[in-house]
């Protein structure tokens, strides 16, 4: 990403987008669904979308925050629920684990030269979702008993434990997977609107410049 944009202007376009970003995230969070009819506890929204176009175009930092206060938004606005915000919980710790190594990852790789962003974009998917799910596995099977002992005074069941984390991680594995999709898409849709500043090395969004190139080809 070209970064000639003065430090302060830059910082104070940092700010905005994240505040845009976080803002369109909490909308999405609510139109999220059930993946499987009958259980509430298993549903699908692509409210990770806006944090992972944060991480991208400025960092890991920009894309957690967005994760961090779309969920203290929809807390505020829906209360902690019958599990005491642990759905909130998940949420963020499943996002992040997705989004913070694909932006480190896909921006080491961009520094590389003959890289393409469609090439560092698949690598770095397929990183993000590997981490999605070893993270969602790891946070459910050590937080969830904990929190649900501690906060709420359950106990879990092993059988209903793993029962639980097997349902959640086919979910984050397809929340994984839609990401990856849309990753690259919202790449090259972005970079050719938020000027010169931001456009992300292996993207050629110039007409003109790809016409040229093909001519010379």
């Amino acid at each position: 990403m070209n970064t000639s944009m003065s430090s302060t202007s830059q910082k104070t376009f940092k700010m905005v987008f994240t505040g845009l970003l976080s803002a369109i995230a909490f909308v999405l969070f609510l139109f999220e669904f059930q993946v499987i009819p009958g259980v509430e506890h298993l549903k699908l929204d692509f409210s990770d979308i806006p944090a992972l176009i944060g991480a991208i175009f400025f960092g890991p930092a920009v894309g957690v925050g967005v994760e961090f206060i779309k969920n203290i938004i929809e807390m505020s606005v829906k209360g902690i629920g019958t599990q005491m915000g642990f759905g909130n919980l998940m949420n963020f710790l499943v996002g992040c684990a997705y989004i913070v190594p694909f932006s480190i990852v896909f921006n080491k790789l961009s520094k590389k030269e003959n890289s393409t962003a469609l090439k560092n974009t698949v690598i770095s998917s397929v990183i993000g979702v590997i981490s999605i799910i070893v993270i969602g596995i790891a946070g459910n099977y050590i937080i969830a008993p904990l929190f649900f002992k501690y906060f709420m005074g359950i106990i879990i069941p092993n059988k209903a434990l793993w029962a639980a984390i097997w349902g959640a991680t086919a979910l984050n594995a397809v929340k994984g997977v839609l990401l990856s999709i849309v990753a690259y898409p919202s790449m090259v849709l972005l970079s050719s609107r938020l000027g010169a500043q931001f456009k992300i090395k292996g993207i050629n969004t110039d007409k003109k410049e790809n016409y040229k190139e093909s001519k010379e080809s």
